[in-house]
């Protein structure tokens, strides 16, 4: 009976409006939070939730349940190593309703990239701005020439990164300071010129365009009909100029030079 009341003493269970509070370590029942279903308590917050401790086999095998049940969460002290797709090591696992998955987070890879506002070394992520390997500490150094920055890191300033090929050089930089316009790009405007005098030379031309023609004879419109067309040539009319127009057809549509990335710094994994 003691021991019945002392477990009591040390949880007591409210209930209200279908909401539960676990209390420990109190008589007292403080109110639970409307918003949570289950709400545990520790008057002296000293004390946590202890998960269900078992031992997995295989991410793919539900035991030891009897089946993968949605929303199980667990702790896995057990280390099973048979694949690698499989493989499960302690710590927290959840099952999806087909297998388990590990509760963690990623930790980064040594020579991972990423994009930052920040600008100065973070956490094992160092600034690629082209300086000496050797002002590294010694664990960046080491890593650092395992990726081939044997004397200095890549400089990324006013560059952006692209895919890597395997034909490619880590570490490589390249690029053009040209851009090829297309007519989209120009102005709309229109200009007008004059040629040089050519000196004397001829010209070709249609005598007459075959059909019907309208033709003013002595004060009055007649139809005329001609259905004689021929290609005639200019006598020489000495040295003289022509003047022409010509529209670029464009529709000033800007260039955009600048990458998105290009307004943030880049850093390489190094480790710390």
């Amino acid at each position: 009976m003691k021991k019945l009341n002392y477990i009591l003493l040390l949880i007591a269970c409210t209930f209200t409006q279908a909401q539960v509070m676990i209390t420990a370590g109190t008589t007292a029942t403080p109110s639970p939070n409307r918003d949570a279903a289950l709400e545990l308590y520790s008057q002296n917050r000293n004390k946590g939730l202890l998960m269900p401790k078992v031992s997995l086999t295989a991410t793919n095998n539900p035991s030891p349940l009897p089946s993968h049940i949605a929303g199980i969460t667990v702790y896995n002290t057990n280390t099973a190593t048979a694949t690698a797709l499989t493989s499960v090591t302690p710590g927290f696992y959840y099952n999806d309703g087909t297998s388990w998955n590990k509760l963690e987070v990623q930790t980064p890879t040594v020579g991972d990239i990423k994009h930052s506002s920040t600008a100065t070394d973070h956490e094992g992520w160092y600034l690629l701005n082209g300086r000496s390997v050797s002002t590294l500490p010694s664990v960046a150094q080491t890593n650092a020439t395992s990726l081939g920055f044997s004397t200095v890191l890549p400089d990324s300033s006013n560059k952006f990164l692209k895919a890597k090929s395997a034909s490619e050089t880590l570490g490589t930089t390249s690029g053009s300071t040209s851009v090829t316009l297309a007519r989209a790009n120009l102005p709309n405007t229109t200009y007008n010129a004059t040629t040089t005098s050519d000196g004397a030379h001829t010209h070709t031309y249609n005598d007459r365009a075959s059909g019907i023609t309208n033709s003013i004879e002595v004060g009055s419109n007649r139809t005329v009909v001609d259905n004689d067309s021929e290609t005639s040539t200019t006598s020489s009319a000495g040295a003289h100029t022509h003047t022409y127009n010509l529209s670029t057809g464009g529709s000033s549509t800007p260039l955009n030079l600048t990458p998105k990335y290009l307004s943030t710094y880049i850093f390489v994994y190094l480790g710390q």
